[in-house]
């Protein structure tokens, strides 16, 4: 006897609508649990007083080996991505294709997070630890995210329930996002006395927890689409692992689609990448200096990205994809300027956001609008991918197809920590940032108080220079505006699968699917 839908499936084209919201909803906790570690593990190291500080070339060592672990873990877990998809493809159990490899990940990622912020050695003590345990993270992850986008295809092959599910799920993907973005700046420093280690524990074991409730909500109350069993033991003997490359080889259009999303990715996830070294260093450090800007900053996301998203469907109804892509173009550039303009020191010692911070703002909403645009048309067009690769070979592959977006999503991830790092490096910041964690570590130790402690950051603070910027914002403003507008000029004029070619494969589909029942029957 099955509990709630576990072994529950469904046919047709319509999903249950039980089925699309937890679906949609479990991804608020998915990436708000994602986002804490790939957006705010790094800054928790860098910042909260857990490496080495007395002396900067072992504290820079540290940073550099902590970042090289990162970079390699990230390429290899791209790697690791497409391996997964295929073994999606190929072992299925009872109670689902998708859902047991959720629930599995759910458990491993939950015990590795907590790890991760809540053990406290020192020094490379800590970056032991983290090089084991980040490991380990990204097979996790690997395991609940592949399973969890491959069956996001697989609920309805009808484009305009596709898109409207897609639209809906990146809305709650981007709350999860919106509240870790909000919740770390505002939080650390925000208790008198209370060191960041602590802060950073207590975020985790909340996120974990509400994470690991949400997917078990998929496991036990979401229906899978039905499978044809026959179908399904051909297609896993025909499964083999060169599949996952020799897919990219034969479908000339899902190959185009993923090398923009590797670009997009790589430049869209730049500035929040930056994020607290930005405001932090510019603005200063705790709660009420640079945590509430981004704090602000960050609402600015959530309008733009959510306002973007929800007007999507809209615009659809009446332009073209590439003609939305031209319109993101368009927003982005005016986003990326406004901030380089009034977030930098251009002008003058200090930006113009000093006084005007709500340009700032207005910037950010203006680019992250332009960004979220993109972000929806670029996977509704990989989804689209999915139908041409069944019209050319006569197969779908959605786990693999999914698995490699996950792939180029890790590679720009891993690239984005090197642009960062070597920004951080050759502009000098770094050496504020030891500063910081030092000053954290002796709050956390007792040996400083908290005014002492500001104190110091701030005299380190003003020694940063304009040159110093400058070279922040290369890195943070101008090569993310190229690679951004590089993408999107490959989804307006490369790539072929447009609105009518999609539905004339999806009829062309249909008459093949009619012929082979007629056949069978």
């Amino acid at each position: 006897m099955s509990f709630w839908n576990l072994k529950k499936t469904y046919t047709g084209d319509v999903p249950p609508k039980t089925t699309t919201g937890v679906y949609c909803v479990s991804g608020t906790f998915r990436d708000a649990c994602y986002q804490l570690v790939s957006a705010f593990l790094i800054t928790y190291i860098t910042f909260a007083g857990l490496l080495d500080t007395s002396d900067q070339k072992n504290y820079l060592a540290q940073i550099g080996v902590i970042n090289i672990i990162m970079i390699i873990c990230r390429i290899w877990d791209g790697l690791n991505d497409p391996i997964m998809g295929w073994i999606i493809e190929k072992f299925h159990f009872k109670w689902g294709k998708y859902k047991p490899w959720i629930l599995i990940g759910a458990i491993f990622n939950t015990i590795v997070v907590l790890v991760l912020f809540l053990a406290h050695p020192h020094g490379w003590g800590f970056v032991v630890l983290f090089g084991i345990f980040y490991f380990l993270w990204d097979i996790a992850w690997t395991i609940n995210d592949i399973a969890y986008w491959s069956m996001l295809p697989s609920l309805t092959k009808d484009e305009k329930r596709r898109n409207n599910i897609t639209s809906i799920m990146q809305i709650f993907i981007s709350v999860g996002v919106f509240a870790v973005y909000g919740a770390v700046p505002m939080l650390v420093g925000a208790f008198e006395g209370v060191s960041a280690q602590i802060v950073y524990g207590g975020i985790a074991i909340v996120v974990c927890s509400l994470y690991m409730l949400s997917q078990l909500l998929i496991c036990f109350a979401c229906k899978e689409h039905a499978r044809d069993i026959e179908d399904e033991k051909k297609e896993q003997e025909d499964v083999r692992f060169r599949d996952m490359f020799s897919l990219f080889k034969k479908n000339d259009q899902f190959r185009i689609n993923i090398i923009a999303i590797l670009i997009n990715y790589l430049g869209g996830g730049v500035v929040v990448g930056f994020g607290l070294y930005y405001f932090y260093l510019m603005y200063g450090y705790g709660s009420d200096l640079g945590g509430a800007i981004q704090f602000m900053f960050t609402i600015m996301y959530a309008v733009g990205t959510l306002v973007a998203q929800f007007i999507y469907p809209l615009l659809a109804k009446k332009l073209t994809r590439k003609q939305i892509f031209a319109i993101s173009s368009i927003t982005i550039i005016i986003g990326y300027l406004l901030i380089f303009f009034v977030g930098f020191p251009v002008f003058g010692p200090r930006p113009i956001a000093d006084d005007m911070v709500w340009l700032l703002y207005l910037g950010g909403a203006i680019m992250f609008g332009g960004q979220g645009l993109s972000a929806v048309a670029i996977i509704i067009q990989m989804q689209s991918t999915i139908e041409y690769n069944e019209w050319k070979t006569g197969e779908r592959k959605e786990a693999i197809v999914s698995s490699l977006r996950a792939l180029v999503a890790k590679w720009a991830s891993a690239l984005q920590q090197g642009l960062i790092f070597l920004t951080l490096l050759s502009s000098g910041l770094y050496a504020i940032s030891q500063v910081i964690s030092g000053a954290e570590a002796e709050l956390n130790a007792g040996f400083k108080t908290a005014a002492d402690m500001y104190n110091e950051i701030e005299a380190a603070r003003a020694t940063i220079t304009t040159g110093q910027f400058m070279v922040l914002a290369v890195g943070m403003l101008l090569i993310p505006l190229i690679l951004l507008l590089t993408a999107n000029f490959m989804s307006m004029f490369i790539f072929k699968i447009d609105e009518k070619k999609y539905a004339e494969i999806c009829h062309d589909l249909d008459e093949r699917h009619l012929q082979t029942a007629q056949v069978a029957e």
